[in-house]
């Protein structure tokens, strides 16, 4: 899955759409953010709720900004989110 544009609290119900369709439980899902522009603690929640939806598999987020990236280490996401991980690529 890629992330394109804007993952803001009018996109996030979008994104839970799509993780809807594309996930299934147990299994990994790697969403892309390399087209990420801008994301809002609306779109960290969505990527927290993306995660819990597809239960014991890995949410892997890849190519991420170097912003979101950060604001993913501040918050130490995938300590309280264990199935989040941060892809280093």
């Amino acid at each position: 899955m890629h992330l394109i544009g804007e993952l803001d609290r009018t996109t996030c119900d979008l994104l839970a759409a799509a993780i809807g369709q594309a996930a299934l439980p147990g299994r990994d899902l790697i969403i892309d953010c390399t087209r990420l522009d801008f994301i809002d603690a609306a779109g960290i929640t969505g990527l927290v709720r993306a995660a819990q939806m597809i239960g014991p598999g890995q949410l892997r987020l890849t190519n991420m900004p170097a912003g979101l990236a950060e604001i993913i280490d501040l918050l130490d996401l995938p300590a309280t989110v264990p199935n989040l991980r941060r892809d280093s690529t």
